[in-house]
């Protein structure tokens, strides 16, 4: 086995320039914890340079971070709490593969297996591990089980129990060239498969969601070269743009994630980021369409220490061949859009969205941000309220983070507020909505609605986290007949924006539905890289123009092994 991966990595390694392994190229996926501990010792002004509004970071970065933590903490510059400390160490043995101060802690199933070290509690586990002076190849394996039960009017009552096992390549060249491949095949066990789809994972998968099909599977992975400044990646990871904590305006892990190309260029003070990509969408009669693709790029910068402001833009087109006009990388996408089609052609055809962002950090441990989504935007008909007025389309995202509330250490407080407009992200084409698998890739609140969001995060131990959100929402949807068919369009369906000039816009007009939902998480690491998950949501709607009110009572129960 060695003898085939020295062989591959030589191949690889004639396109490189030599450097050390010990700073990582490859990326933490932006779910990981890491990221949160790393926002709030910015908060703390523990770090500096930490962009959260531009996720994920590399291996190298994160590692850089953990670093400066651990050499500031000994040197009394900065002062963790005691969670925040071993959180510290935990994160480091985690990440950094060759020191010398974790190479005793860390062991391999392959090749020299010891049963004693599966139920290790100190040490970083590995199916497969191999290193040296230019190469980092890892192998994990991870798997789960989990049993999901729902009683309510809307889910019934119904239950669903869940097997997945996959595996994960990962690792480095050269400190340039950083690669990443995770696969996953999972099953229903038993239950309703009409239930498990309330997991978008699961919702967003064809093998899944074909008939009678208890079986699903998932993939990501990429290729990324980078040196200190630019990086190039190719492949399919999640990408999350955008200054919010709990949802973003631009890309939010609201979906899957798609396939993309991206070039990153980076400093201390400034990222500029391009992609573009791929999308999974339909047409009105549900059929996939034959190509939807987006073209994105965000400008983020810092002045100061305490203030940031972000630009993103974005272009969506479908059913065309790849559109050379929108592959260019530092282009105002806007202008070069409108100049791939020709006026008697029609106009608006493509889906161009634009979001400016900002964070403040006026004093130690708060964050206040806030950010404007700009869908269709006509000058001379702002301020208005006729049927031309719906050229105008808005969304607003603000809220406030605030580390330590009360002086309750370990805790990260959350308030957010979100408002979309009428057929904001829908697009009159419908097949240029603003969405991937259905879902939306910004916001997770829905047009014609807004939603007031609290929430908590809060480190038991270092090994014990827990978040709750409560979120409240009005909406206004469409009026439908007895037959399910549009009546009346208000603008409620992120993917029906064909009548969006049917009649004057007005927000929360339509069937006006009340939402309450509450959630909370709890993730236990009872043995190193063992973990318990438990979800709890409750869910309230209250349909006022029908007098009518529903709920839902819903729990994830997983145990889940990383490897």
């Amino acid at each position: 086995m060695k003898s085939t991966l020295s062989l591959l990595f030589f191949v690889f390694s004639g396109l490189l320039s030599v450097a050390s392994a010990r700073a990582q190229s490859d990326l933490i996926p932006p779910s990981h914890l890491v990221y949160r501990f790393l926002l709030r010792q910015e908060m703390h002004e523990s770090i500096k340079d930490f962009h959260w509004g531009m996720l994920p970071l590399s291996r190298r970065e994160i590692v850089g971070f953990l670093d400066s933590l651990k050499t500031d903490s000994q040197s009394g510059l900065v002062h963790l709490s005691t969670n925040e400390s071993r959180l510290l160490e935990k994160y480091r043995r985690e990440f950094i593969y060759d020191s010398p101060e974790f190479s005793p802690a860390t062991s391999a199933f392959l090749p020299d297996f010891a049963f004693s070290s599966v139920l290790d509690d100190e040490k970083q586990k590995y199916l497969y591990r191999y290193t040296d002076s230019t190469t980092l190849f890892l192998i994990d394996g991870f798997g789960s089980y989990s049993y999901r039960g729902g009683q309510g009017d809307s889910v019934g009552s119904h239950f669903a129990t869940l097997g997945e096992l996959g595996f994960r390549i990962r690792g480095s060249l050269y400190n340039r060239l950083g690669y990443y491949m995770q696969a996953s095949n999972g099953v229903l066990f038993s239950g309703s498969r009409d239930f498990a789809v309330l997991d978008p994972r699961l919702k967003a998968n064809k093998k899944f969601n074909t008939s009678e099909a208890t079986y699903f599977d998932f993939t990501t992975g990429y290729l990324r070269y980078a040196s200190d400044w630019f990086a190039v990646t190719a492949g399919r990871e999640q990408v999350l743009w955008g200054m919010g904590y709990a949802d973003r305006s631009v890309f939010s892990d609201n979906t899957v994630p798609f396939n993309y190309a991206k070039i990153d260029i980076k400093s201390k003070t400034l990222q500029y980021s391009f992609l573009h990509g791929s999308l999974v969408g339909a047409d009105t009669n549900g059929r996939t369409l034959s190509s939807k693709y987006i073209a994105a790029h965000r400008l983020e910068f810092s002045i100061g220490s305490r203030f940031r402001l972000g630009f993103s833009e974005m272009v969506l087109y479908s059913n065309q061949p790849m559109n050379f006009g929108l592959l260019n990388p530092f282009v105002f996408l806007t202008s070069a859009e409108l100049s791939t089609e020709l006026p008697e052609g029609g106009d608006n055809f493509h889906n161009t969205l634009m979001v400016l962002d900002a964070e403040l950090s006026p004093i130690r441990n708060y964050r206040i941000f806030g950010s404007i989504l700009i869908d269709d935007l006509d000058f001379k008909e702002v301020g208005k309220s006729n049927i031309n007025a719906n050229n105008n389309k808005f969304g607003w995202h603000t809220g406030v983070t605030i580390c330590d509330p009360f002086m309750l250490s370990n805790t990260t407080l959350i308030i957010e507020y979100t408002r979309i407009n009428p057929f904001v992200m829908a697009h009159w084409t419908n097949v240029n909505s603003y969405t991937h698998w259905n879902f939306s890739l910004g916001s997770s609140v829905q047009p014609n609605s807004d939603e007031w969001l609290f929430g908590i995060d809060y480190y038991l131990t270092h090994r014990l986290f827990l978040n709750g959100r409560i979120k409240i929402q009005r909406a206004g949807e469409n009026i439908l007949d007895s037959q399910g068919r549009v009546i009346y369009e208000a603008g409620g369906n992120i993917l029906s924006g064909t009548n969006y000039r049917q009649h004057p816009n007005t927000f929360l007009q339509g069937n006006r539905v009340n939402r309450s939902i509450i959630s909370l998480q709890l993730v236990w690491q009872f043995l190193w890289q063992y973990y318990v998950e438990l979800n709890y949501f409750l869910r309230s709607f209250n349909y006022t123009s029908e007098n009518r009110r529903l709920s839902d009572s819903i729990v994830w129960t997983t145990l889940r092994l990383d490897y």
